[in-house]
């Protein structure tokens, strides 16, 4: 996801990470935010099997200055998380304040099958 606002504005791009947890079928889910090439923080969202559907997203909290990222698995608790992006003097509109993201994976890492992840991407 890239989002850059008008005039000399930060570019802000969100990268979904998902690592293997070693000697297991389960994957550990973080989302890392940058603003022109420079870290603004990332945030974990738990633990997902393999084979497990899991919904991912992240939205624009405008009033409080932070994206809101969350997941929720089939089957166990939603994690919700923060990530703080303020900018300096009046930069308030870097993002939209409509902006969200969801996606629904269901993550597969059998080497025989083609389509390693089912993937179905619903933007506002």
């Amino acid at each position: 996801m890239k989002v850059s606002g008008a005039n000399h504005h930060p570019e802000v791009q969100a990268f979904l990470i998902l690592e293997r947890v070693p000697g297991s079928k389960e994957f550990d889910v973080s989302v890392l935010l940058q603003a022109d090439g420079k870290l603004v923080g990332k945030t974990s969202l738990g633990t997902v099997a393999e084979s497990q559907e899991v919904l991912l997203s992240l939205r624009w909290d405008q009033p409080r200055q932070r994206f809101v990222a969350s997941s929720h698995a089939a089957g166990s608790v939603p994690v919700l998380s923060f990530i703080p992006f303020a900018l300096p003097g009046d930069a308030h509109d870097a993002v939209p304040p409509e902006f969200s993201m969801t996606k629904s994976f269901v993550l597969n890492s059998d080497v025989s099958n083609s389509r390693e992840a089912h993937e179905k991407r619903s933007e506002v």
